[in-house]
Order: structure tokens, then C-alpha cells, then sequence
């Protein structure tokens, strides 16, 4: 099978193992809730430091959780938009962080004949990525700590792009070009949620997700009795079902003395003509650290070509063993 196939694919060609009545029995009576700490979405405009952020709090939280050694623990970051290896390669560069590409160029399998890009196959791939991931974490462990989804938002634009593929492959169109129903939009929140519910219930300590903030605009009265088009607010680019998968929300802004709105940077008065800083707000936190929901703090600042890191350092997950 290749990855731009239409065929259903059984699941007997991928694995042969049977889940029967004895297996749920051993899960029920051997299996307790696991103690899953850290599901964090970090939410913002590009350059707000959500991956960075992330491997960051990462990096603490083992620690805090696992002891020193775990230092040492592999944090695997799955690049969606290709933007997460600059960024560890310059700040994290002692880190054991292991970045995996989808979009990669020289994988064959993700383009059609005529050089286009194979959104079913890309999402195919990602499946894939998350079920050998899993069989990693399972084999071995301890080796792992954290793994990192970076570019949701993208993820789910490609859902939308592979759904007349995946109804085809279904039977639901017969050629590309049939129109389908409303109520086939489920099938790309389907495609997302299948992906965001996975990692969540990996065996693992940390696990990240990063979603851009959108733009919400709206036709408002402009006081002459015409309508002009507006930006009302922001959003977390994100599909609606899946925002209670993330135990702590935390939500990045940049700002400036001046602003841009068209590069999503806020104004600040107070702040110097060549510094600019991210804030991170934090809109949700179950179990610990609850006290800081609804805090906003500086975790990155730039001023005179300096770079200074704050990050979170307040946010403590609790040492090894409960101590």
C-alpha cells in the first residue's frame, strides 16, 4: 500500500494483535487512572515563543516530577510547520530534543504525480508518527519525557484539504469534484480530534500543542450608515471539540511601544522605542498552579539586540514520588 492509496485499509494489515474480552479484562483489573500532569496548548501570533515556552516548562516539570536524570529524557517535537528546528538548534542546543519534519521534501510518499502535495497522505503520516511514537514509549519508557505537536492550526488546514480524499476513499463522492454535505465538515474535526486524543492519552509526563490566534472580524456601523470590516477580538485557531484535551491553556502576545496590528503586535506605551517582550497569559490550569489562573506574565524580552528569559518559573509540578 502507498500512502496516496484510496483503498480501506483493514486493520489486520497493520496489526494482528486481538483485542478481545480477555485483553479488556487484564485493563480493567490491572490498569488505574496514570498520572498525566502537563496537556498544555500555547496559543499565539508567530514569533511568541509557544514552542519555546513549551520545551522550556518541559524541561522544569521533569525535573520537578522524575528528579535530575531526567534532564536526559527525549523530548520529541513533531514539526508541522517546519519552524521548530531553528529554534532548538539556537536555544536548546544541549537539550536531548528530537525534531521530526512532516512537510519534508524529500519524502515521496506526501506528493501526487504531478508534484502536488497528498493531504491525505500527510495526514496518513502523522497517524502513523503518533501510533510508532507510542510503541516507542511503550517498549522503553523511561527514555522519554515529553513530545511536542507544533502546529496545530496547520494540522487541522491540512484536515480540511484531505477531506474530499478521505470521502472518496470512503465511498462517500465517487469522483473528486462531487459535492458532499454540511454535516461531511465532521470528517476534518474527525481527522483532528482522532490525532489531538492520541497524544493526550499517551503514557507520558508532558505533552504540547501549539495553536496560532486568529483574527475574528466583524461588519460594524462605521457612524455614516455604512458597514466596514472590523477586528472584534481573537481566537485560538483551533477546532472547537477538542479545547478540553488541554488541561493548562496559556495564551502569548508580543508587544511594542508603537504596535502593528497587521504583525499581531500589541501596543504598550511603557515600553522602550527598540525593546519589544511576549506575555503569557494563563487562561487555564487544572490540579496544581490553579492560584496563577488569569495571570499575565513577561517571559521573553528583547531590548538593544538583548535577549533575556524569563519563561515560568513559578509553575512547580511536584517532585518524584509525591515529595
Amino acid at each position: 500500500m502507498t500512502w496516496g492509496d484510496t483503498k480501506t485499509v483493514k486493520a489486520t494489515e497493520l496489526d494482528s494483535k486481538t483485542y478481545d474480552t480477555d485483553y479488556y479484562r487484564d485493563l480493567f483489573k490491572n490498569r488505574r487512572a496514570q498520572s498525566v500532569p502537563l496537556r498544555v496548548s500555547a496559543v499565539g501570533k508567530e514569533n511568541t515563543a509557544k514552542t519555546g515556552l513549551l520545551v522550556d516548562m518541559f524541561k522544569n516539570a521533569l525535573i520537578d516530577l522524575h528528579g535530575k536524570g531526567a534532564s536526559d529524557k527525549i523530548i520529541t517535537i513533531i514539526d508541522i510547520d517546519n519552524s521548530a528546528k531553528a529554534t532548538i538548534d539556537h536555544i536548546y542546543p544541549d537539550l536531548n530534543i528530537r525534531v521530526l519534519p512532516l512537510h519534508d521534501e524529500f519524502d515521496e510518499s506526501i506528493f501526487n504525480k504531478d508534484n502536488t502535495i497528498n493531504y491525505v497522505a500527510l495526514v496518513d503520516k502523522m497517524n502513523y508518527y503518533i501510533n510508532l511514537y507510542a510503541e516507542e514509549v511503550n517498549k522503553n519508557p523511561d527514555a522519554h519525557g515529553a513530545i511536542i505537536i507544533d502546529g496545530c492550526s496547520t494540522f487541522l488546514k491540512w484536515c480540511e484539504h484531505a477531506m474530499t480524499g478521505v470521502l472518496l476513499r470512503r465511498g462517500v463522492i465517487k469522483e473528486e469534484g462531487d459535492s458532499f454535505n454540511q454535516k461531511e465538515w465532521r470528517t476534518r474535526n474527525q481527522l483532528f480530534r482522532d490525532v489531538i486524543s492520541r497524544v493526550h492519552g499517551l503514557p507520558i509526563s508532558c505533552a504540547g500543542f501549539t495553536f496560532h490566534l486568529k483574527d475574528v472580524s466583524n461588519y460594524v456601523d462605521n457612524g455614516n450608515g455604512g458597514k466596514v470590516l472590523m477586528k472584534v477580538g481573537e481566537r485560538p485557531e483551533w477546532e472547537k471539540g477538542t479545547m478540553r484535551y488541554f488541561s493548562q491553556q496559556i495564551f502569548l502576545n508580543r508587544f511594542s511601544k508603537k504596535g502593528d496590528d497587521g504583525a499581531g503586535v500589541k501596543k504598550d506605551n511603557k515600553l522602550a522605542d527598540d525593546q519589544w517582550v511576549v506575555r503569557a497569559t494563563i487562561e487555564e490550569m487544572k490540579g496544581r498552579n490553579m492560584e496563577h489562573v488569569g495571570t499575565t506574565h513577561e517571559i521573553l524580552s528583547v531590548s538593544d539586540s538583548k535577549v533575556t528569559w524569563e519563561g515560568l518559573p513559578m509553575l512547580k509540578w511536584g517532585a518524584k514520588n509525591g515529595k
